[in-house]
């Protein structure tokens, strides 16, 4: 094993001759590749025949960087990505950020429209929204080659920094992986390259004026709190405290440090409006550009600066420096941060495809591998989320910055396939985060807790990366965290509305707050937190989550045959489910209404089976980056979309996922500026594409199953950096024949259209037959990816609390709960069984334990019931704001039906009771989530029984798939086979 410290030593060669270069290649990425680079990765270089640019020369770092004014879809048609010079992952993005002189617009970021350079930062973010408040830009340097009279700057930058900015041409730019280039207006070229944490910039200054860099210390994006540059001979330094993404948020101190290779004739600095010829230091507090230095350099000279980047300290920046780049001239620099690309985008290796094709593929991959991004220094420290300085083990890396909703959909899972290393550092990464923290924020940038969208995202991650092979972390404790945090009362929980939704299953609409989508993120949240547990071997945390993982089912509702905002009171039929309104993040109810993807057949069957779906799921397709202004279509440039296209594979339609796929990325993407359709979100858009193109797609979050589509080049090998994994997927005619006509694994033929979590984790080979027509392919109902139905018929409603805890459960969404010692001196202990009067029916009382669910919410759960003959049947409960009714269906071992009508009064009824409801518990005080009790007397009912077939055995019952209004607790169902009073059945048979 290598050291952060150290060079790369070779490892004994393995099976594979690429397994030498990939080993070298992660050891690179980190290290900043101080010794000599690997040979070029095979699969970089241009071959003849189908191939007519390599993957390097086909990625353009300027995809992505263009606003495209002409489309209003919510979010702006903006990648907001950056042609700058990094490495894979690295912590240093040495990039132009520019501004627009026509009406000042700047974005915070590089936008293809301006027309001047507001300095070379060493920070970016690639991809985020909150436009203009991106964070990042942290020291930005400017080449000056103006006057300095009697050697001061004109100006101070404090007061008009736009004075300094510098005109360019895009005809003058360049930009490869790893390196750009500009001839600025004034005369000076400058170059950028970089290692992991030091950026190499060089400036040649034209013979006929000044040669002045400015440091603009306080220059950041986002607000600054402090700030502080000193100069020493050849040396400048310092600190800047900013403001994170969007400007909200937490702080974080970045620290630099910057040597050159010519010596320094002069230097200043300047401190508010102050400038400051021959002083070394300055320091400042809010004052936007408020601190910086300049420094003078001969007339003509051509300098070369290497600027360590650390969040440790200056000493830390200046060792980073040091370790990366002492010895090394920019262009040794540059040309080893591009044999690191090389290496990087050869794990994946494509033939076949246009030139476009492969230009808008390569381009993509580069993208997604710019995020999540090293903390540590070459030292191995680092500062973590609690302020305080740790040191990451010999040979692992703490990863910073992630996107969760953005990034647990696709990006992870590319990650953790090609780079399993790192994603196992990534998993250690958050794993310490949470221990850190004591929690999971959704959105961390840098060491600092951030909470932005919907969901608790990197919990899947984590799972997710587990489940690729990612598993050299502290599973146990990754799992422990998950399982603390999320357990009632839920108070370490951040996730909105943690109580609410971990009680009663969902989040009420009259949170706003993007409510029904949080729901619906949660239940994917909690179906990773089950899939980890259940690896490894905690069956008590995987049943308990996997009741929560179907939460979802709590939102459908069965009149409407729609995913659709509820409160206590019922389901709001009259939302236009074609906006966003204040209930999806950044969707449609239409367009997450696709979204669940670990129980796509039970989604399926509840919009009315396959037939049903399949007709919603092509309207939904005509238009496939609709937006959320008033449409059905789908929004495939954001992420709740990402997930759609699949579920033609649970339909039986693997061929219109593929026409989907293909319909994308000929539409909504290309080589231009504005080619990528939306803002990348760290890589999120990018690695969806990347997916999209190679006939696989991790289409189950938390899981590594694959679905299979049709590729679009025709041959893709994906080739593991560390590791003897190999994918290789052979599809000869793809580019002329779009459709599966046949598929091999292993050379052994199947019809299924998607593959195991096995195969991802050991890799394997596909063989396609390419037809131009649909086929049987995949068509099968056994051939479909499986859904994820485990705790669908469980209890899940938490609705007694212990006396002095109501915050462990809740029954009508207005925190109120009933008292379990209050319960059992009503005869309601756990376990006791409460008969209704001489009917022969007998209940049981739930036997749940403080916090557990111990009721339905009924949203069609099956219930068994031994298949015994029976007379009638009764069901135990009560409803919150109600009344509520419904409609059960009694199972027969026959496979006969009987529906049963099932009616309960509300919890609070006065002396009125409804649909022949007999009080069986009654308890005077309600627990509150908040402390105490209130003096509300709640009943408990049995329903009057409803007469069965007694010639017929009673194999289940299934519970109201809906209720017309309140929301129904159903706690025990109960058989009798005693003679009812009154004749014939109250019901329909089937």
């Amino acid at each position: 094993m290598w050291r952060a410290t150290e060079p790369p030593t070779p490892p004994t060669p393995r099976r594979r001759p690429t397994a030498l270069r990939r080993t070298l290649l992660t050891a690179a990425l980190i290290l900043g590749a101080t010794a000599a680079g690997p040979a070029p990765a095979t699969g970089a270089a241009a071959s003849p025949g189908h191939r007519d640019i390599a993957a390097f020369d086909a990625v353009d770092p300027f995809i992505g960087t263009r606003l495209d004014t002409s489309q209003n879809k919510g979010n702006s048609a903006y990648g907001n990505t950056y042609p700058g010079a990094t490495v894979p992952f690295g912590m240093v993005q040495s990039s132009p950020t520019t501004y627009r002189t026509s009406d000042g617009d700047q974005k915070g970021g590089y936008e293809y429209t301006a027309d001047r350079i507001r300095g070379f930062g060493m920070t970016r973010l690639s991809g985020t929204g909150c436009e203009g408040r991106f964070s990042g830009f942290d020291f930005p340097v400017l080449p000056y080659t103006g006057a300095l009279p009697s050697g001061a700057l004109p100006t101070s930058p404090a007061d008009r920094i736009t004075d300094y900015y510098l005109g360019f041409d895009h005809a003058d730019e360049k930009a490869d992986p790893g390196y750009y280039s500009v001839d600025l207006a004034g005369g000076v070229r400058t170059e950028l390259t970089a290692t992991t944490r030091t950026a190499v910039s060089r400036f040649a200054f034209p013979a006929n004026g000044g040669s002045t860099l400015l440091f603009d210390v306080a220059g950041s994006n986002n607000r600054v709190f402090g700030s502080e540059v000193k100069v020493d001979g050849n040396t400048v330094s310092g600190w800047v405290e900013a403001a994170s993404v969007c400007d909200e948020g937490g702080r974080y101190r970045a620290y630099f440090s910057t040597t050159f290779d010519r010596p320094v004739r002069s230097h200043g600095t300047w401190q508010g409006s102050e400038v400051r010829p021959g002083t070394d230091s300055a320091s400042g507090t809010t004052v936007k550009h408020g601190t910086g230095a300049y420094l003078v350099f001969d007339r003509g000279a051509r300098v070369t600066a290497r600027t360590g980047l650390s969040y440790v300290g200056v000493e830390g920046a200046a060792r980073n420096a040091a370790a990366e780049t002492r010895g090394r001239s920019f262009d040794a620099v540059r040309a080893q941060a591009a044999r690191v690309w090389r290496d990087a985008l050869g794990t994946v290796r494509v033939d076949g495809g246009t030139r476009d094709q492969r230009v808008t593929f390569y381009t993509a991959l580069y993208h997604a591998l710019l995020h999540p991004n090293v903390f540590d220094d070459v030292s191995g420290e680092y500062r973590g989320y609690d302020g305080t300085v740790h040191r990451v083990r010999p040979g692992r890396h703490h990863y910073v910055t992630y996107a969760g909703w953005d990034i647990y959909r696709s990006q992870a899972q590319l990650v953790a396939l090609l780079f399993p290393q790192v994603g196992s550092d990534i998993n250690q990464s958050l794993t310490d985060m949470a221990r850190q923290t004591g929690t999971w924020p959704n959105w961390p940038p840098l060491n600092q807790s951030q909470q932005k969208m919907s969901g608790d995202s990197l919990q899947s991650v984590v799972a997710s990366i587990d489940a690729f092979g990612g598993t050299d972390y502290d599973r146990h404790a990754a799992l422990e965290s998950m399982r603390s945090t999320q357990t009632l009362p839920a108070d370490t929980s951040l996730r909105r509305h943690a109580y609410q939704y971990a009680t009663v299953g969902f989040v009420e609409n009259r949170k706003g707050d993007s409510a029904t989508s949080k729901t619906l993120e949660y239940a994917v949240d909690d179906f990773g937190i089950a899939q980890l547990a259940k690896r490894l071997g905690d069956t008590e945390t995987y049943d308990r989550f996997m009741v929560r993982a179907q939460s979802w089912q709590n939102l459908f509702d069965d009149v409407s045959g729609h995913i659709r905002p509820r409160d206590r009171a019922g389901f709001d039929r009259g939302f236009d489910l074609g906006e966003r309104g204040n209930q999806f993040e950044q969707a449609t109810g239409y367009q997450y209404g696709w979204m669940v993807p670990h129980n796509v057949g039970a989604l399926v069957e509840k919009r009315g089976g396959v037939e049903a779906a399949l007709r919603d799921l092509d309207e939904h397709t005509r238009e496939l980056d609709a937006g959320v202004y008033g449409t059905k279509g789908a929004y495939l440039s954001n992420q709740p979309s990402f997930t759609m296209p699949f579920v033609y594979h649970w339909l039986g339609r693997p061929d219109r996922t593929g026409e989907v796929l293909r319909r994308a990325v000929d539409e909504m993407y290309g080589t231009s500026p504005s080619g990528l359709p939306g803002n990348d979100d760290l890589g999120s858009l990018s690695s969806w594409y990347v997916w999209a193109n190679i006939g696989l797609f991790p289409a189950v979050p938390g899981t590594a199953d694959l679905a299979v589509s049709s590729p679009v080049f025709e041959r893709v090998v994906l080739d593991s950096a560390d590791s003897r994994r190999r994918i290789t997927l052979d599809a000869p005619g793809a580019a002329r024949a779009h459709h599966v006509a046949a598929l091999r694994v292993d050379g052994r033929a199947t019809t299924r259209s998607w593959l195991p979590s096995e195969f991802a984790r050991e890799g394997g080979r596909l063989t396609f037959r390419m037809a131009a027509r649909p086929g049987a392919w995949g068509t099968g109902a056994r051939d479909v990816p499986p859904s994820y139905t485990d705790g669908t018929d469980a209890r899940n409603n938490v609705g007694t609390t212990p006396d002095g805890h109501g915050g462990l459960g809740s029954l009508d969404l207005s925190d109120n709960s009933l008292s379990r010692e209050r319960l059992a001196q009503a005869g309601a202990a756990p376990g006791a069984r409460l008969p209704l009067g001489d009917t022969g029916i007998e209940f049981v009382w739930p036997d749940a334990g403080p916090g557990e669910p111990d009721n339905w919410i009924p949203h069609g759960q099956r219930v068994p019931l031994g298949g015994r003959p029976a007379t009638g049947i009764s069901f135990l409960g009560l409803a919150t704001n109600g009344p509520a009714q419904g409609s059960a269906v009694v199972e027969y071992t026959d496979g006969s039906t009987q529906t049963v009508p099932v009616g309960f009064t509300d919890w609070t009824p006065g002396t009125t009771y409804q649909f022949g409801n007999e009080p069986l518990v009654t308890t005077t005080g309600r627990n509150r989530a908040a402390g105490g009790s209130d003096t509300a007397q709640t009943k408990v009912f049995g329903t009057r029984p409803v007469a069965l077939d007694p010639a017929k055995r009673v194999a289940a019952v299934v519970l109201p798939t809906g209720t017309d209004r309140g929301v129904m607790h159903v706690f025990d169902v109960a058989l009798t086979d005693r003679p009812l009073p009154g004749a014939g059945r109250d019901g329909r048979t089937g």
